[in-house]
Parts: structure tokens; sequence; C-alpha cells
């Protein structure tokens, strides 16, 4: 029975080399965990008819998933309670925020942005007559709906300061928009990206018209808790979701609506 001589070899060889079995947890080890917590922002990021998360953004990260060490997760959350979770380090990033002094002091952010928005803009009646030509130029008291998430710049917070404008802030886009239509508010601010969009799945074009306040794009990050970052190079996490994401991209899928 020679054979067994070559047996007994290869059974040595193999119990002495315990890394030809370890390889799948060598891996495992090696990978990154990242839970996300984001508002709805369709067509970015929304819950499908299974009530999973879906949207142009969702699917790029599903392909970093597959391609790199990444494992991101998104659960969505409206805007207040998604970013306490991040502050309180239960959740690892937030996406998409935009930069403020008031929360780097919470938040860490990349270098590099995740989206490149339109810039903002306003939303009214199409029975209106208003013509927006800036903040400072508003003469009569205006009642504007704002989803939180969305920030604007000092000619807006001098309006706020003289009391021209009445700000009535909501969790989500939609329910401004139907404010908006109800005649509850005389005006809704928004990302551009975001209105279109809003206004397209609403079915709304023949009664909301929208106005630009700026055409700068605006850069909105992934960013991350504080606690995160201490223990990741959130930068590298940035540049390998950015091999696959290209923040200009979504201003072009507007433009195609």
């Amino acid at each position: 029975m020679t054979f067994k001589r070559p047996i007994f070899l290869l059974l040595v060889i193999l119990l002495g080399c315990p890394n030809v079995f370890a390889q799948d947890d060598s891996t495992a080890i090696n990978e990154i965990q990242i839970n996300i917590v984001a508002p709805e922002l369709k067509p970015l990021i929304y819950r499908n008819s299974e009530d999973k998360s879906s949207g142009l953004i969702i699917d790029m990260l599903n392909q970093v998933n597959e391609d790199s060490i990444l494992n991101v997760k998104v659960t969505i959350l409206p805007w207040a309670r998604a970013m306490k979770q991040v502050i309180i380090g239960q959740a690892d990033g937030i996406m998409p925020a935009l930069y403020t002094k008031e929360r780097s002091q919470v938040l860490a952010f990349p270098r590099k942005p995740l989206v490149n928005f339109n810039g903002s803009v306003l939303i009214k009646r199409k029975s209106d007559n208003f013509e927006f030509t800036g903040f400072d130029d508003i003469k009569s008291k205006k009642s504007v709906a704002k989803v939180r998430a969305v920030l604007l710049g000092k000619p807006f917070e001098r309006a706020k300061s003289k009391n021209i404008v009445n700000v009535v802030e909501v969790t989500k886009l939609e329910d401004a928009l139907n404010m908006l239509l109800l005649d509850r508010v005389d005006l809704v601010i928004s990302d551009a990206y975001a209105a279109a969009s809003a206004i397209k799945s609403m079915k709304i074009e023949n009664k909301a018209t929208i106005m630009e306040i700026s055409k700068t794009a605006e850069p909105s990050y992934l960013a991350f808790s504080l606690k995160f970052s201490q223990k990741h190079d959130i930068n590298e996490i940035m540049s390998i979701i950015n091999q696959h994401n290209n923040p200009n991209s979504y201003q072009g899928v507007l433009n195609n609506q």
C-alpha cells in the first residue's frame, strides 16, 4: 500500500499551514463596516416599493461594496434624527451634508465631496406673480418652507433677522410642496436637483414654478462621526468611494430629466 505515504505527507503539509483554511477570515478582518444614515432625497436616496434603500447613490455604494474592502449600509431617516444618530456615535456617517463651521464641530468632513448640487432654488405656485431678484429685495413678508438640511447664505439670514421671511422647517420636501399648494406657505426653498425631481414625481409641473437663487454648485459630503474618523482615514475612504462616484454626474442626470 505505497499510496499511504503521499497521503500522510499531504496531511502534514495542510495541518502545518493553517492559513490555507483561514483565507476568508483574513479578508473579513480587513473589511471596514460603515453604517450611514441619510434623509430621503429622490432619486438619489429613497425607499422603494419593497421598503429597501434605493436610488442612484445607493446603487453606486452597492458597487463600492462589491469591489472594495468597504461594507456600506444605508438607513433612511429624517434629517434631524439622522444627525443625532451620528453626533452620539450610533451611526458612522451622514449624507449628503453641506459643510458649515457649526457642523464641523460635531462631524468630520473629508476633503472630497460626495455630490456637487446644482445650487438652491425657490418654488412658487404657478398663479403667483412674485419674481425673485434677491432676498434683500423682498418688500412684503413671505412665509417660506424649507427642509432642515438646506442651508442658505447671509442674504437669507438677514431677511430672517428683519422678519421679512418666516421660515417653516419640514423633514421632507414633498411636505413643503403640499403646504405650498394648499396656500399654507408662499414659497419653498430647495436644492435644484431635489426640486426638479420632487415636482416631477408628484406630477405638479403645471402647478409649481422654479426660480433660481444661485447658479453656484454646492459641494455636499459624506460626513463622518468624530468617533469613526478617529479610527479610520476618512479621506482614503472617500478616495475608494469616488473611484465609482463622480460628484458632478448628478447634475447631468438632472439636466436630462
